[in-house]
This record gives C-alpha cells, sequence and structure tokens, in this order.
C-alpha cells in the first residue's frame, strides 16, 4: 500500500507588532490586519491589508500578508500577485519567495515551487520552514532522494521540527525503505505525540511489514489524537479484520463513515 501525501506544509506569517508614529496609518491597518488573522477572519484581514498598501504602497508586509491571506483562502493567482509586488519591492525578503513557493506548491507548480524555495534558502540558509517545504515539492514530483535532502537540511536546523521527520519517513516508505521510515515517524510522534498523520504513515509502514500488533497500536494512537481521522479509523479496519478480529473491524470502519459523514 503507497502512502497518501499529505501537506504539511509550514506557512510563515508576519506577526510582527512593531511600533509605529502616531502618522503611520499604514501600520495601523496593518496590526487592525493582524487581529483580524487571529480571528480567522482573512477576508476582512486583507481589506485591512489593502487599506495599508493605500497609505503607503511600498508597504512591504502589507502585500506579503495579503498574499498569505489570498492563499488561505484558496485563491493562488491573486496570492502570487501579491507576493510578487513584496519582491518588487524587496527581491531579498526571503519569507515572500517561501510563501511564493507555498501558493505555487498548492497549485501543482512544484518545480516553479522550488525554485522560490532555492531563493528563499539562498537568502537565509537557515530558513527551516522553506528547507521543508522545498522537501515536500520533491516529494510530489517523486524525486525522493532530493526530497530527503532537504528534509535532512531542515532536521539540521531544527531536529525538533516534527513535519519534517514526518515528510522523511514518507520519502523513505516511497522508495521501499519501511524499515528506514518507522524510526522518521518515531520522530515525529515523540516531539508530538498528538501528530495524527505520523501515527497513520507508522501505522502503514508497519502494515507492509506485516507487523500488525504494532500497526494497530499505531492506528489506535492516531484516531485519539485525531478521533474524526477517517483514513486512520479504515486503516485500522482494515488491519484488524487481516488479523480476524471481525467485530473489532466493524466497530472501526463503522467510526471511519461517520468521521465522513455517513450513518
Amino acid at each position: 500500500m503507497r502512502t497518501k501525501i499529505v501537506c504539511f506544509m509550514s506557512i510563515f506569517f508576519l506577526l510582527s507588532l512593531s511600533s509605529f508614529s502616531q502618522e503611520d496609518m499604514a501600520g495601523y491597518w496593518i496590526n487592525k490586519g493582524i487581529a483580524l488573522d487571529n480571528l480567522g477572519d482573512y477576508q476582512q484581514a486583507i481589506g485591512a491589508y489593502e487599506n495599508a498598501t493605500r497609505a503607503n504602497s511600498s508597504t512591504l508586509h502589507a502585500w506579503n500578508n495579503i498574499g498569505l491571506d489570498r492563499l488561505r483562502l484558496g485563491k493562488y493567482n491573486e496570492s502570487l500577485q501579491a507576493f510578487d509586488q513584496a519582491l518588487t519591492i524587496d527581491s531579498k525578503f526571503s519569507w515572500a519567495w517561501n510563501n511564493k513557493g507555498l501558493a505555487l506548491t498548492s497549485m501543482g507548480e512544484y518545480e516553479k515551487a522550488i525554485n522560490a524555495f532555492d531563493n528563499a534558502t539562498k537568502i537565509d540558509s537557515t530558513y527551516v520552514k522553506a528547507w521543508d517545504n522545498k522537501g515536500f515539492a520533491y516529494l510530489n514530483l517523486g524525486d525522493y532522494s532530493q526530497a530527503i535532502k532537504a528534509f535532512d537540511e531542515a532536521i539540521k536546523q531544527d531536529p525538533g521540527l516534527a513535519s519534517a521527520w514526518s515528510n522523511k519517513g514518507i520519502a523513505l516508505f516511497n522508495m521501499g525503505k519501511y524499515n528506514e521510515s518507522i524510526p522518521a515517524y518515531d520522530r515525529a510522534v515523540k516531539i508530538d505525540p498528538k501528530f495524527a498523520q505520523a501515527w497513520n504513515y507508522k501505522g502503514i509502514a508497519l502494515m507492509n511489514l506485516n507487523r500488525s500488533n504494532e500497526a494497530i497500536n499505531a492506528f489506535d494512537n492516531a484516531t485519539i489524537a485525531d478521533p474524526k481521522f477517517a483514513e486512520a479509523w479504515n486503516n485500522l479496519g482494515l488491519t484488524l479484520n487481516a488479523a480476524g478480529r471481525y467485530k473489532d473491524a466493524v466497530r472501526a470502519f463503522d467510526k471511519a463513515i461517520a468521521a465522513k459523514g455517513g450513518k
């Protein structure tokens, strides 16, 4: 069974509450936008950031945040326009390059995304999330060796980055290295015990190694971390069924169906 690649990409949102002069209207609009973002009101936040750009068209951070909120709302082409505007103002703004890469990744433009992430890491070689995101783009291209190199660089910079460990596990799994993938998933869940996807991936690797009892334990942990995780419930059901635990399997499948809104 091949694991389903799920995005663990990291969005780096600018949350600087820099002090502005009383006359700096752009700064006040940016701060309002940040507050609206914290409320999850991304459309209203965009309006605030746009007012900031009207007050000062060179407000780099406002353009970056407009792009991020458009990205959150699935407006990928529009988000690219905002990131490009930020980069026109400052071509060395690594966060805008990273965020542009995220938009391109969301559009399935993985090679262009890698170029954007490359620019981010060339500007700032310690930009952990850009390395992780670059690895994810390679993962989607099926270039698992390059993906692992990028994840290893992210891990070198930040050994506590759970997503990089989990993504490295996915790359190893897709190379058929099931045994090697498990320690990567173990590191991810040690860092974040509620990382449901990593528990699920670990379970899939164990299933492929015919280590049923361990797989059941991993899927159990995935469903504890996220009780509405339909895929993990389904995988738990498959493993229980294969182990001859049919009644338990039925209960797990019922949970999977309920998590998907079925009855």
